[in-house]
């Protein structure tokens, strides 16, 4: 086997490892309710041969010993000559881990000096702990379904299923590497902006054989793209099932019972996302262990259950995937964080007074804010939700906290299903063209001169008996424009187009001189220095070769 092949069968490895670690916590969280099942222990057994098999073929020596002697305790499970106890099953859950820091040496070559032997050791003790002394159970013949599995009753790489019925086609799969699916999706955005340029030119042409080719290439590169757009999702279940483990360790550890739910676990997003996604669930979950859910003491004096509920859902929506945490426990009241935001110096009074409870929640939202009496090594510090923030805002997502005291909290995360081709409405001020996405777009309204008034400092228009702030592009990127320019506009009255934007639950009106238009666009990285450009999310290459920039919705919040 030459180097090539290896490194294609050591990916292999770690992926499937990986994921097979997630089945065993699954099906161990499982056992650990019902001690009696015999539905998980087959899988936990099948799963635990399934990657000793595969480390074996590899020459993993470590994975290879400690499954080997995961299977011995589980054979025992089976047979009745052990019962689950609680010792037992968190020493098996310290083995999962183990093995997954074991994969980890593998796939970075970094070691991290775990005792396999020690492990063994400690998984014998806590069996030999909780062997049945006086009374053993009676041995029975084992039924079908749990006879011991050899090597070649399953497959190293799946599990065995009955073979297809004659006439039906069974779904086939492929591992593709993350390398070449970018690059696929690179080369069709290519494909968009050259799809633009040349529509362009059939435009300027009139040629009629032209505009007839290109309405069929069109069609065939739209279906092209949503094919390159399909093999980038990935359902959230790949996030979703580490995050039972988490909450199960957590609560032991703070002493609180906790029943956690999870549903829309198949909703699929782009694989970019889901990388991103990850650090703000995790915190949010934690968050509500650690502050959200009240003690068992302080849940039955204010007459709830005594167990905590958290629930994660994902439900797909209007070209969005949003996610919601939500618990039951002590929840949040607007007076309090904005007397806290006062005492900390981060508003004044008068500010906190004209703050809706909405704004009050994403105060926490800020740097070194927190609500926490005393701080672990959970949280506490103030770290952590600003970072959630401005994570889902990075990519124009949306975040929301709704609270009441006494009832419980839900963070809201809206999030786009991709971000590599997005829709967004082009618009125009002076001779400069920028784009929205369409995603934060509420609206969009003709505005006259005369509807335009002053609060204080800040420019304002009453749109459906609403308040909402003005921003204009002009002043906000130093644009000099020409006056008396109404291209575009519906009708003489017509002074400006302003954008409806929401952001935070907020509305704000982008002030331009002309709409041009939808357009479908492919997002680029803004290069170099221009990286961290404030107000700007990137940029995008229009049919006619001019760089459009892409505004940054969430930073006119700030303005």
């Amino acid at each position: 086997m030459d180097e090539q092949e290896l490194e294609q069968f050591r990916e292999v490895f770690i992926s499937e490892a990986k994921e097979n670690l997630n089945k065993l916590n699954a099906a161990m969280l499982e056992l650990e309710k019902n001690p009696a099942g015999i539905e998980p222990l087959k899988d936990i057994f099948r799963v635990a041969h399934t990657i000793k098999g595969m480390a074996a073929t590899m020459g993993y020596e470590g994975i290879t010993a400690l499954t080997h002697e995961m299977e011995n305790i589980l054979d025992k499970l089976r047979t009745g000559s052990l019962h689950a106890s609680t010792e037992l099953i968190n020493t098996i859950f310290g083995c999962f881990d183990n093995i997954e820091s074991l994969v980890d040496e593998v796939a970075t070559g970094e070691k991290k000096n775990i005792n396999v032997a020690g492990l063994i050791e400690k998984l014998q003790n806590s069996a030999l702990a909780c062997q049945l002394n006086e009374n053993p159970l009676p041995q029975k013949s084992k039924p079908a379904e749990l006879r011991e599995t050899h090597m070649d009753e399953i497959s190293v790489d799946q599990e065995q299923k009955p073979g297809p019925v004659p006439g039906h086609t069974v779904a086939q799969t492929v591992r593709l590497r993350v390398e070449n699916l970018d690059r696929l999706m690179n080369l069709v955005g290519e494909l968009v902006i050259n799809k633009a340029q040349l529509i362009e030119i059939a435009k300027t042409a009139g040629n009629y054989e032209l505009s007839t080719a290109l309405k069929q290439f069109n069609r065939v590169s739209t279906e092209l793209q949503e094919e390159v757009l399909k093999t980038r999702m990935i359902p959230l279940k790949n996030i979703f099932d580490r995050y039972p483990r988490m909450v199960r360790d957590l609560s032991k550890r703070l002493n609180k019972e906790i029943i956690f739910k999870i549903h829309g676990a198949e909703i699929e997003i782009d694989r970019t996302l889901l990388e991103e996604i990850n650090e703000p669930l995790v915190h949010l979950l934690r968050n509500a262990l650690d502050h959200g859910i009240e003690t068992t003491g302080a849940r039955t004096a204010g007459g709830k259950s005594e167990a905590g509920n958290i629930t994660l859902t994902a439900r797909r929506e209007r070209g969005y995937c949003t996610i919601e945490i939500k618990d039951d426990g002590k929840g949040m009241d607007a007076g309090e964080i904005k007397a806290k935001a006062v005492e900390k110096g981060i508003i004044t009074e008068e500010e906190a007074l004209k703050l809706s409870s909405k704004e009050a929640f994403n105060l926490i939202c800020l740097p070194s804010f927190s609500m926490a009496k005393e701080v672990t090594d959970l949280s506490g510090r103030g770290v952590g939700m600003d970072v959630v923030k401005s994570v889902i805002e990075s990519f124009n997502g949306k975040f929301e906290i709704i609270s009441k005291k006494g009832e419980g909290s839900t963070f809201i995360l809206q999030l786009p299903l991709t971000l590599a081709i997005i829709q967004a409405m082009l618009v125009k001020t002076g001779d400069e063209t920028y784009a929205i996405p369409l995603s934060s777009i509420e609206e969009s309204y003709c505005l006259s001169a005369r509807e335009i008034n002053k609060v204080e400092t800040k420019e304002v228009f009453l749109h459906r008996d609403e308040v909402i702030p003005l921003v204009r592009l002009d002043k906000l990127f130093g644009i000099n424009k020409t006056c008396g320019d109404s291209q575009g506009r519906a009708n003489l009255d017509c002074d400006y187009y302003t954008v409806i934007v929401e952001v935070n639950g907020n509305k704000i009106g982008i002030l331009v001189d002309s709409l041009v238009g939808k357009s479908e666009i492919v997002i680029k990285s803004l290069p170099g220095v221009t990286k961290h450009a404030k107000n700007f999310s990137g940029a995008t290459i229009m049919g006619n070769g001019k760089v459009v920039l892409i505004i940054d919705i969430a930073s006119l919040e700030t303005l």
